[in-house]
């Protein structure tokens, strides 16, 4: 079985406070996009191979199939290989994406044995974003994201720059300070925006302090808003976007930096 596993945007994320479980709770925008890692499954020994070399241990995917096991109280026996396309730790979910796809084809293989709640719990224990990818398209996220509200977007255009380098999620979050959290946040009115297409009102504040954090993310952010473009960060780094088409001197200045330059769309919506 093949299968294609999609990259998501946060359109937008907010930081509402601290939990007592140590995470933060939020409130995002989830979008699909096709930058898709591809995946094939075959039947054998258990085994997760992927083109970066990531060792199978440490592999969300594996982690995931383990919990599985535990669900489904026998052993898996298939043998993955996961082809790389989309950046690793740049805010685009690769791995939690590549979590979701699988636990979906392999449930289907199988039969389908677990129901969609088994397979969130499951995601869930292993990413905060994987949730979302067992659906794809446009989500609203709460608590850790892993809270979800499906919604109707209009499809788009983006521009995607990766500045070549990762972000840790965790140290990013470990970093953040009272100053960035929002209160009174306006939820229905950003949704009521999205909905009618103006992406005006979206920010990413943990994106804002990933730009501090890593020198190359913010040097993405200032030369795209130098443009009078709206750039923001996805997730906690390190790629940053901009709703529409490449423009000519972005594309000079990713060729001089260095940077990879993505034109993605919508994908699933």
């Amino acid at each position: 079985m093949k299968v294609l596993s999609p990259a998501k945007l946060n359109l937008g994320l907010w930081l509402l406070g601290k939990r007592p479980d140590g995470y933060h709770e939020i409130f995002t925008v989830y979008h699909t996009i096709d930058l898709l890692d591809e995946i094939l499954i075959e039947e054998g020994p258990l085994s997760v191979e992927t083109s970066t070399g990531i060792p199978m241990e440490e592999n969300l995917v594996y982690k995931a199939i383990k919990l599985m096991e535990n669900r489904l109280g026998k052993e898996i026996n298939f043998r993955i290989y996961i082809q790389k396309n989309i950046p690793e730790g740049a805010g685009l979910g690769g791995g939690s994406s590549n979590v979701a796809s699988v636990l979906k084809a392999i449930n289907e293989l199988l039969g389908n044995p677990l129901d969609l709640e088994d397979l969130k719990s499951i995601a869930s224990q292993v990413s905060s974003d994987a949730p979302f990818f067992l659906f794809g398209g446009s989500a609203i996220g709460r608590g850790r994201g892993e809270v979800l509200e499906k919604i109707n977007l209009p499809k788009r255009v983006f521009t995607l720059i990766y500045p070549r380098v990762k972000c840790s999620t965790a140290y990013v979050y470990s970093m953040v300070k009272e100053n960035i959290l929002t209160e009174n946040l306006s939820s229905d009115k950003i949704i009521d925006c999205l909905r009618a297409g103006d992406f005006s009102p979206l920010e990413n504040r943990l994106g804002e302090l990933a730009g501090e954090l890593y020198p190359e993310v913010g040097e993405v952010l200032r030369f795209l808003r130098s443009l009078g473009l709206k750039a923001l960060v996805s997730g906690s780094g390190s790629s940053v976007f901009y709703v529409g088409e490449p423009l000519p001197e972005v594309g000079l200045a990713c060729k001089l930096r260095n940077w990879m330059l993505y034109r993605v769309e919508s994908y699933g919506v």
